[in-house]
């Protein structure tokens, strides 16, 4: 059979079908009648010489060359969604679009507030949902298309689309009446401070800092180990640790704790936006990325 003659909707069942891998539940997926999935279901048998889904129990299990279809038949589906989408208008102020942000905490908390307030204004019936930074699996979501941007820092993704973000270095806070405030902080007393160390990995109590400091023959004494910047600010009120913050995680916290400048000079990191080449042309993302870029010097 030449694959020109048939339907596109064969291809879009054929989808419904190995996600389901059930004829009623993908006949619910693309409204229509179970009968009408079942034909589908014939036809595209037909055309790929191949069962695609068998009984296996009370459900239907796709046979090899079904799984061999999967993910390229996905790709190709986003790239026509894609295609479609790119020549649509988009219209922040009507638009009902769910943005889905990939985000450390650091990038979240300073970039929350103020992209909530964009929205507020701009595009008040869209929505954002914060996801799980997880390196491991950022790439494979993406192709999966559950992302629709992400800030990270230190990763290169070849395929992936990349836009410069801000550069962050660190200050160091701790707590109002500390007895370190009224001095100047020099390096014997930030080494013989009591420290907090952000390990993102969770665990560590090494970093970045106490490198530099070994280069130079000397070592500070982290006590306290987080897995989360946001953490650190409440703790270092309320004790005589010191921590080596972000700057402009920081400032959001100078009612609570002192800022003063390190002895040392600290690592500096970028936070920069990904995305899948999917989107380079969606009327919706383009809007979406121009808004967080222009909005990120100004945090």
């Amino acid at each position: 059979m030449d694959m020109k003659q048939k339907d596109l909707g064969l291809l879009l069942a054929l989808d419904a079908l190995l996600e389901k891998q059930s004829v009623s539940a993908a006949a619910d997926q693309l409204g229509i009648s179970q009968p009408a999935m079942s034909s589908q279901l014939r036809r595209l048998r037909d055309l790929f010489k191949d069962p695609l889904l068998t009984p296996s129990g009370r459900r239907l299990v796709a046979t090899s060359r079904a799984l061999a279809l999967k993910d390229d038949l996905r790709v190709q589906l986003q790239g026509l969604d894609a295609l479609i989408r790119s020549h649509r208008r988009f219209d922040p102020e009507t638009s009902r679009t769910t943005f889905r942000i990939v985000a450390t905490d650091y990038a979240q908390a300073i970039l929350g507030p103020a992209l909530a307030n964009l929205f507020a204004r701009t595009a008040p019936a869209c929505r954002l949902a914060y996801l799980p930074f997880e390196p491991r699996t950022l790439w494979e979501r993406m192709v999966a298309d559950e992302i629709d941007l992400a800030f990270v820092t230190g990763m290169k993704l070849q395929e992936a689309k990349m836009r410069s973000g801000i550069e962050e270095g660190f200050c160091v806070i701790m707590r109002k009446g500390h007895p370190l405030q009224s001095k100047t902080m020099t390096m014997e007393a930030f080494c013989a401070a009591e420290h907090v160390l952000v390990s993102p990995e969770g665990g560590g109590f090494v970093g970045m800092t106490d490198r530099i400091l070994g280069e130079m023959g000397l070592r500070r004494r982290v006590t306290v180990s987080l897995p989360s910047f946001l953490m650190a600010p409440s703790l270092v009120a309320r004790t005589d640790y010191i921590c080596l913050l972000p700057r402009r995680l920081a400032e959001m916290y100078r009612s609570e704790v002192r800022i003063v400048e390190p002895p040392v000079e600290t690592a500096t990191f970028r936070v920069d936006l990904l995305w899948h080449a999917r989107r380079q042309h969606d009327p919706s993302h383009i809007w979406f990325r121009d808004e967080v870029a222009q909005l990120l010097p100004t945090l």
